[in-house]
């Protein structure tokens, strides 16, 4: 059952994300010693990335005990500003105490199909399971539909076994390298962040339509919070 909430600004969004982030990374330490979590790209988690990065937040966080990881990537140079995790890493990794060997990139210095198989390779390493569990999963919501890099028509949307793709998206003429549908459901906690008149006629269908996730593949991820501002 997907819980929604809507802010009336990307401020509050924003703020309502970090102290999310805050309150699960603090409850996941105190029961395992850990917490997992897995971040996106865009404007609207950069917003989340930019309040966790401020004094007041960052001292919250018990930084050294958090491992991040991401839902997807663009395959591009790992310094190149299209790139999430070089994003994520100069909005907020690289300012907060967080030990460079808690970090997991994607490694797309890699063919995009090797990335993918290290990856993977990687969780399953990470965790000690051939099933995933993280504690947080961070994903938007494109106009057209799409969460992490699961496009429209693509084939990583029939996927059931792999845990990490590559997929080429033809809109974008891109490759990319993406959590499937069945590791994203499988986190403790999913949380979207949807911002942007663009995207509420999108929402709607995904939120309220008939259940077509080959048009709408937000539509695969299950039990999800939704923070929105549309």
């Amino acid at each position: 059952m997907n819980k929604i909430t809507v802010f009336n600004n990307t401020e509050l969004l924003a703020k309502a994300a970090a102290e999310y982030f805050i309150k699960l990374s603090s409850e996941a330490i105190q029961l395992n010693g850990k917490f997992t979590v897995a971040l996106s790209g865009g404007t609207t988690p950069g917003a989340m990335y930019n309040l966790l990065a401020t004094d007041f937040y960052c001292s919250q966080v018990d930084w050294k005990n958090c491992y991040f990881f991401w839902g997807d990537e663009r395959c591009v140079p790992l310094n190149d500003k299209d790139n999430n995790s070089f994003n994520a890493r100069n909005i907020l990794l690289d300012k907060v105490p967080v030990p460079k060997k808690n970090v997991f990139v994607i490694p797309v210095d890699e063919s995009p199909k090797n990335a993918a198989i290290y990856y993977e390779a990687t969780l399953k390493i990470f965790f000690k399971s051939d099933k995933p569990v993280f504690d947080l999963i961070l994903l938007g919501m494109g106009s057209n539909g799409h969460t992490a890099s699961l496009f429209p028509h693509t084939s990583i949307l029939n996927e059931t076994k792999a845990l990490v793709k590559k997929v080429y998206v033809e809109e974008v003429k891109m490759n990319r390298v993406s959590f499937t549908a069945p590791l994203i459901n499988n986190a403790k906690h999913i949380l979207f962040l949807v911002a942007g008149k663009d995207k509420e006629t999108m929402l709607k269908k995904v939120l309220e339509g008939e259940f077509k996730p080959e048009e709408y593949p937000a539509q695969l991820i299950k039990n999800a919070e939704w923070f929105l501002n549309v």
